[in-house]
C-alpha cells in the first residue's frame, strides 16, 4: 500500500486509463536532429517512464513551416513524415514501461524568429504586433492562412495518432500563436477572429474541432491554457474559465493542463522567488468552474504529500511535475514506495533546464547531470569499482559532496574533510540571500545521500600534509572552491590591473555583505562585474537594511544571466521598487576616502560622488592554494569544481559525478556531437 494512495490510483482520461496521477508536462528538451526526435529523446522519456510516471507529454511540436523558432534545427516538426517513425519508437519504448505518452502541438506565431532556419521566412500572427522574444514584425494572418494552419494542426495530430502516441495537447498558452489570438495583448483584429472573447477563441475552437473530426475520440485531446497573462490588459483567470468552458461545452476537451504567463517566463517556469505551488489558488477557481473535467495542476509542486492532498481533495486530478522529474526521474517510484527521503529535489535554479533551452542547447539538470545524458550517465551506467580504494575529498561544497557520494556508491571508502562547521560551500552564502531557500534542498539531499552511502564526513577539519599522510589514501580530490576577488579589477577595463583605493577599509566584497561580515554605511555603491543572482542578492540585503544603494554595472542590462533563468522579470523590478538606483555601461576609476569616481564606459565622462561603502561584486577566483602543499608521491591528487575555475553549480555537480566515476582524461570525458542522438541498433537496445 502506497503512503499516497490517491496520487498512485489510475485515472480514466478520454478512452485511455493512466496508471497514476504523476505527469511530466511538456517542456522543450532540444534532443532533435533535422527536425525529428532522436535516441536521446527516447532515453530521456524511458528513464522517467521506468521511474514510475503515469503520463509523459512531449515537448512543443511545430505543426507548420511558418512556425519558425530561433532554434529551428532543434524543434520537432510534427508535419514531417520522419517524425512519425521517431514518435513510433519513442511511444513503443514508453508503453513498454507502462506509461502513457501525449504529444503537444503548437505554432510559435510572432514569438518565433524568421531567420531561425537556413531560409528567411515570414512570421504569422493575429495582428501585426511584435512579440517581446525577438522583436520582429509579423504578417497579420489572412483567412486562407488561418484555414491552412487549422488543417496543419489536424494533419499533425493524425501523424501523432499513426505513430501510436496516446493523445495530443494543443498549446493555447505562453504567448504562442493560438494564445496570441486569445489575448487582447496581441489580437487587434476586427473580423470574426477578433474583438469578443468568443471571436478570439474561434481559431482555437476550430483547430480542436478539426483534430477531433480527423482523429476521433480514440486519440485523447487536451489543451494547455494560461490561467492569466500577468500583464496589464491581458487575459485573467475569468477569461481562462470562459475559454475552457467554450471548449468543454463543444466536447473538445478530454483533459485540461494549466499554466500561466505570456512574455514573462517567470510565471511559467517559476524561479525560487515563487513559493511551491504558486498557481494553486487560481487553479482551484478553474477546477471549481469546469466540473469533472480532468485537470493537471502545475506550479512548483515537489512534495508528494502536497500532491496527494491535491488529488484527494479533488482540487486536481493529475499533478504536473516537470523539473521535479528532470531532477529525479525516479520521483514517482520513490514516492509510491515511501522512500520520500531519497528523492532528489529540484532547487529551481533553472540553470540546466530552461537556462540551456533559452540558448538553444539540449537541456540537462544542474543537480542531475544524467538528464539528457541517460545513455552515458543514467540508471544502470554506474558500475562498481573494479578495485575498491580509499579516497579523501577535501572540500564540502557541491563538487566535493557529489564526488564523495558517487565514489562511495561504487564501493570505495571515502572520507570528506570540510574546514567549516557545515557542508555546502558557496551554497551556504546563497541561502543567506532573499528567496533562495530551495537551494537548501541541494545540501540536505546530498547530506542524506552521503549518510546512506557511509561516507565519513569530518567537519571543522583542515586538510594538511600531515593529516593526509596519516589517513593513507589512494587518491585525494581537491574541491576547495573559490574565494572573492578584492582588487576591483574589471573586465571592461583590463589594462587597469586593480582599482585605486580597493584596499581601503570601506571597500568590501559582496561575499562580506552576504555573510554579514562587513560594517556598511548609509550610501553604498555596488560595483558589478559579475551580473549574477548572487550580486542581486547582496544588493537586496543592503536595500532591506535601509541603505541608499546605487548599482554601477559594466553590463548593458541589469544582471544579464537572469534572462536565461526566468527571474529577469521578477528580481530587477523588485529591487527597483525597493529603491535601487543603477548605472549601466559604467565602472569606477578610483575610491578616495569617502568618494568614488565613476566612468561612463560609452561616453568616456566621469563623475565623483560621495560614498560610505563600496561593494565589489566581482567574479571569484579559484582557491587552489592547497594543491602545491598536498602534492605527494603517496597518492594521486586531482582538482574539481571551482578550485579549477569558478563556474556555476551545474559545472560543480557534473565534475563531481565524473570524478566519482574516476573519469579524469579529456578523452574519457568528451561527448562527441551526435553520440547521444544516434539511434541505437536493435542489437544494442
Amino acid at each position: 500500500m502506497s503512503p499516497f494512495p490517491h496520487l498512485f490510483s489510475p485515472l480514466r482520461v478520454g478512452e485511455l486509463t493512466i496508471r497514476n496521477r504523476v505527469v511530466q508536462s511538456a517542456h522543450g528538451k532540444y534532443y532533435t536532429a533535422n527536425g525529428s526526435d532522436t535516441q536521446r529523446m527516447l532515453d530521456y522519456q524511458v528513464e522517467r517512464a521506468k521511474g514510475g510516471a503515469g503520463l509523459l507529454i512531449t515537448d512543443n511540436r511545430m505543426v507548420h513551416p511558418t512556425s519558425v523558432a530561433a532554434f529551428s534545427r532543434v524543434s520537432p516538426s510534427q508535419w514531417r513524415s520522419e517524425q512519425v517513425e521517431a514518435d513510433r519508437r519513442v511511444a513503443a519504448a514508453v508503453h513498454e514501461q507502462g506509461a502513457a505518452i501525449f504529444a503537444q502541438l503548437s505554432h510559435y506565431g510572432s514569438k518565433g524568429a524568421s531567420d531561425g532556419s537556413d531560409d528567411l521566412r515570414v512570421l504569422w500572427a493575429p495582428s501585426s504586433i511584435r512579440a517581446a522574444a525577438f522583436n520582429e514584425t509579423p504578417k497579420a494572418m489572412e483567412l486562407g492562412d488561418i484555414a491552412e494552419i487549422i488543417e496543419a494542426f489536424a494533419a499533425a495530430a493524425e501523424h501523432t495518432r499513426d505513430a501510436g502516441i496516446d493523445g495530443v495537447e494543443v498549446h493555447l498558452a505562453h504567448g504562442y500563436l493560438l494564445h496570441q489570438f486569445l489575448s487582447p495583448l496581441f489580437n487587434q483584429r476586427d473580423d470574426d477572429y477578433g474583438g469578443s472573447l468568443e471571436n478570439r477563441a474561434r481559431f482555437a475552437v476550430e483547430v480542436m474541432e478539426a483534430i477531433r473530426s480527423r482523429c476521433g475520440t480514440g486519440l485523447v485531446l487536451g489543451a494547455r491554457v494560461s490561467l492569466a497573462d500577468y500583464a496589464g490588459g491581458g487575459l485573467g483567470v475569468d477569461d481562462a474559465i470562459r475559454i475552457v468552458q467554450l471548449l468543454r461545452d463543444r466536447g473538445l476537451l478530454d483533459y485540461l493542463n494549466l499554466t500561466a504567463g505570456t512574455n514573462n517566463l517567470g510565471f511559467a517556469v517559476g524561479p525560487t522567488d515563487l513559493a511551491d505551488g504558486w498557481l494553486l489558488e487560481e487553479q482551484a477557481r478553474v477546477s471549481a468552474a469546469v466540473g469533472d473535467l480532468p485537470i493537471v495542476a502545475v506550479g512548483g509542486i515537489v512534495d508528494p504529500a502536497q500532491a496527494e492532498e491535491l488529488v484527494a481533495s479533488g482540487q486536481a486530478d493529475l499533478i504536473g511535475m516537470i523539473r521535479a522529474q528532470i531532477a529525479d526521474p525516479e520521483w514517482a517510484n520513490k514516492a509510491r514506495e515511501g522512500r520520500v527521503d531519497e528523492i532528489v529535489r529540484c532547487i529551481r535554479c533553472n540553470q540546466g533546464c530552461v537556462g540551456r533551452a533559452t540558448r538553444g542547447l539540449p537541456i540537462t539538470c544542474a543537480i542531475n547531470p544524467a538528464a539528457g545524458r541517460e545513455r552515458l550517465l543514467g540508471a544502470g551506467t554506474l558500475t562498481p569499482a573494479s578495485s575498491p580504494g580509499h579516497h579523501v575529498v577535501v572540500g564540502g561544497g557541491p563538487a566535493g559532496m557529489k564526488a564523495a557520494e558517487t565514489l562511495a556508491s561504487r564501493g570505495h571508502e571515502v572520507k570528506l574533510l570540510e574546514r567549516e562547521s557545515e557542508l555546502g560551500g558557496q551554497v551556504q552564502l546563497l541561502l543567506r540571500t532573499p528567496h533562495r531557500e530551495p537551494f537548501g534542498r541541494l545540501i540536505a539531499d546530498l547530506e542524506g545521500s552521503l549518510d546512506r552511502e557511509g561516507v565519513d564526513v569530518r567537519l571543522g577539519v583542515e586538510a594538511t600534509p600531515e593529516l593526509l599522510a596519516e589517513l593513507e589514501p589512494d587518491s585525494v580530490l581537491l574541491a576547495t572552491g573559490a574565494r572573492p576577488r578584492r582588487d576591483g579589477f574589471c573586465h571592461a577595463l583590463p589594462h587597469i590591473r586593480s582599482l585605486p583605493g580597493a584596499e581601503q577599509d570601506n571597500v568590501v566584497s559582496s561575499w562580506d555583505i552576504i555573510a554579514g561580515r562587513a560594517e556598511v554605511g548609509e550610501r553604498v555603491v555596488v560595483l558589478d562585474d559579475e551580473g549574477t543572482r548572487a550580486t542581486a542578492g547582496a544588493v537586496e540585503l543592503l536595500l532591506d537594511q535601509g541603505c541608499d544603494v546605487e548599482l554601477v554595472s559594466r553590463f548593458p542590462t541589469l544582471f544579464p544571466p537572469l534572462v536565461h533563468t526566468s527571474d529577469a522579470g521578477i528580481v530587477p523590478p523588485r529591487l527597483a521598487k525597493k529603491g535601487m538606483r543603477y548605472r549601466l555601461y559604467s565602472w569606477a576609476l578610483a575610491v578616495e576616502g569617502g568618494t568614488i569616481t565613476v566612468l561612463d564606459l560609452l561616453a568616456g565622462n566621469d563623475e565623483t560622488m560621495p560614498v560610505d561603502t563600496v561593494v565589489l561584486a566581482l567574479p571569484p577566483v579559484a582557491d587552489d592554494s592547497l594543491f602545491d602543499r598536498l602534492v605527494s608521491p603517496d597518492f594521486a591528487l586531482h582538482r574539481i569544481g571551482d578550485c579549477v575555475a569558478p563556474r556555476r553549480i551545474d559545472h560543480a555537480i557534473y565534475e563531481g559525478v565524473l570524478a566519482g566515476r574516476e573519469l579524469w582524461s579529456w578523452q574519457e570525458r568528451v561527448i562527441e556531437p551526435g553520440t547521444l542522438e544516434a539511434w541505437a541498433s536493435l542489437e544494442t537496445g
